[in-house]
């Protein structure tokens, strides 16, 4: 079975924020090229010695489950690969790609939440660029699922800011 390459054009690489979209886009990709059976059922079972059929649903699967985890491996950097710990099947590494991400995003966040209260503007550039890079902070908290009250956040800038 031959996949067209076009189908996998729009699967992002996998980056610190973007883990529901590159999953929602994988999900697309591997139902179009029929390798999601891996993902939607269970490894099926031979019984004893198995009919022809049994042993053809088998081979699907395999070759299902083995092309979709080289397919996600491809849209995940290198960096990251080295900490999704080996799978077997296609579900165990997505659960083993998703504690990466999740440890990685809270890593991320907690990186943040600690550059807003400690920002000063130290008078270097402009205060319109230093605004705009505490929005940036916050526009990235928010992707992260953290929201922070809007007085709150007010009260940390003008703190930042000098007399």
């Amino acid at each position: 079975m031959s996949i067209p390459r076009s189908l996998f054009s729009t699967v992002t690489v996998l980056s610190g924020n973007n883990y529901q979209k590159w999953k929602e886009e994988l999900d697309v990709a591997l139902a179009m090229a029929d390798l999601d059976i891996s993902i939607r059922e269970t490894k099926p079972m031979l019984t004893g010695t198995g009919t022809i059929e049994e042993k053809a649903t088998l081979e699907k699967w395999e070759t299902a489950d083995r092309k979709s985890i080289l397919i996600m491996k491809k849209y995940i950097p290198e960096d990251m690969k080295d900490s999704v710990v080996k799978k077997d099947t296609t579900k165990e590494y997505l659960v083993a790609i998703k504690e990466v991400f999740h440890v990685s995003q809270l890593a991320e966040k907690g990186d943040l939440m600690n550059q807003l209260p400690s920002a000063k503007f130290d008078g270097n550039g402009s205060v319109r660029e230093y605004l705009l890079q505490l929005a940036s902070i916050a526009k990235k908290l928010k992707d992260l699922r953290t929201t922070l009250d809007d007085d709150f956040r007010v009260h940390l800038v003008l703190k930042s800011l000098p007399q």
